[in-house]
């Protein structure tokens, strides 16, 4: 049973999601919710303190408590879709009063500014970024930090230009990012892969290609891997850049959902890198959707001939983020919104991957195998060779729930596993224990057909 103040706390939070007190409502005052729920001034107090260390409401001195956007609207349905396909958010999961009030200071702060900038991006902005990615441990000076419209602009120019190594083979994880995938199918480029699981890769396998295969980079995802959801070990991570050493390999790490990485003391590659042989990637499109900007942290013998690339591929595409996407995310990021709804997003990321783990921990193995639900949104779910991941898929589409098919994902096809990919960045709570209900219960009539 609820205690008092929790119940408070519950009944003004589940009024705010359905928007029963719509952003910037006052709440009602101390005096008349003592009445109503027959209660301490104290007791009220605490369910007030409690909203406001969830950033749900806010105090106005002499004045009252106020509703602020803390995102909890995102959790609201109702479509009755459960769409479990993606990892991009809607844009209507940030609260637009928020991105408003970046853009209004945004216009101010550059208001005097003109489209002719520097082709790596906004000086400020460039600076900021190198204290906030120092946070991460990521370690830069701003000349070395490059903005771009997405990571996927960033992978094609480095897939084309040369590498003072003089290699000429991409590696990369199988499965891997799709889109960069069909890039390299569709520009035939010279690729070699490696397997990775939930366990990683075989360092060994990793060592003899490195060896062996003119390697120029080895692009990676070390954690929140798409598809699979899982992670490198320190231990792995600490190997494959000293490897990257030895062999003269640069690495590609693309830190995908590292603004809302739940995991613990975790340090990306370029960490141990030394300032060498390592280009770091991030991009905030998972905190701030309303805009596309990369960050590129590129090598000191790297950056003159991507600055080059940028150059002459402005001739065929513009690679640079608008004037007002860049001078948004400074604002964003200045004014603190960027933690606030970082700090946001994360617990109730971390909230959604518990109850996502407690929910298939009872499935049983002999029939799905579950990889990663530890951090970031991604998860793979990977079927005994019975069960036909395109008749779950279409059985599971007639009920409105939507996943995405793994096969895409292996640049050799023939190494698909009979997987499908689970994303939760567009779903709450109790939306998914209904979905994982009904999925797994697809998998068991499934199981039963011969």
């Amino acid at each position: 049973m609820l205690k008092i103040y929790e119940q408070i706390s519950c009944d003004i939070k589940q009024k705010i999601i359905l928007d029963q007190m719509p952003q910037g409502a006052k709440l009602p005052s101390i005096t008349s919710l003592c009445k109503e729920y027959k209660c301490s001034k104290g007791t009220v107090i605490k369910a007030y303190d409690n909203l406001c260390n969830e950033h749900i409401v806010y105090s106005s001195p002499q004045s009252g408590f106020y509703v602020a956007d803390n995102l909890v609207r995102f959790n609201t349905n109702q479509t009755n879709i459960y769409d479990l396909s993606t990892g991009n958010s809607l844009v209507s999961n940030i609260p637009l009063k928020d991105i408003q009030h970046c853009l209004n200071s945004a216009l101010e702060l550059h208001g005097n500014m003109s489209l002719n900038m520097d082709l790596e991006g906004l000086p400020s902005l460039r600076e900021l970024l190198t204290d906030l990615l120092m946070k991460d441990d990521i370690y830069s000076k701003s000349k070395n930090l490059i903005l771009s419209q997405g990571i996927l602009q960033v992978l094609t120019l480095f897939s084309k230009m040369e590498f003072p190594n003089g290699n000429d083979t991409i590696l990369i994880e199988d499965p891997s990012y799709t889109y960069y995938i069909n890039f390299l199918k569709y520009e035939n480029m010279k690729v070699k892969t490696i397997k990775r699981d939930e366990n990683g890769i075989n360092l060994y396998k990793l060592e003899k290609i490195f060896k062996t295969q003119n390697i120029k980079f080895f692009y990676t995802i070390p954690r929140n891997h798409n598809p699979l959801g899982t992670y490198y070990s320190l231990n792995q991570r600490k190997a494959i850049m000293k490897l990257a050493h030895t062999y003269n390999v640069y690495i590609i790490e693309d830190d995908y959902f590292s603004d809302l990485s739940t995991l613990s003391r975790y340090s990306p590659l370029y960490y141990y890198s030394d300032f060498r042989n390592c280009i770091y990637l991030r991009s905030f499109s998972k905190t701030i959707p309303y805009i596309r900007i990369g960050v590129a942290i590129i090598p000191d013998d790297l950056i003159n001939g991507f600055r080059e690339w940028m150059r002459y591929s402005y001739y065929f595409s513009y690679y640079m983020p608008s004037l007002v996407s860049q001078a948004t995310l400074e604002s964003y990021i200045k004014s603190s919104i960027y933690n606030k709804h970082v700090t946001i997003l994360s617990n109730n990321l971390k909230d959604t991957l518990k109850l996502f783990r407690k929910i298939t921990s009872t499935w049983d193995s002999n029939l799905v195998k579950i990889l990663g639900g530890s951090s970031g949104y991604y998860s793979t779910i990977r079927l005994a060779p019975h069960i036909s991941c395109n008749k779950l898929l279409d059985n599971l589409k007639s009920k409105n729930i939507f996943l995405a098919h793994n096969s895409a994902s292996y640049y050799n096809t023939e190494n698909f596993d009979n997987s499908l990919r689970l994303s939760i960045a567009r779903i709450n709570s109790a939306d998914l224990k209904l979905a994982l209900n009904i999925i797994y219960d697809e998998i068991l009539k499934l199981s039963q057909i011969q």
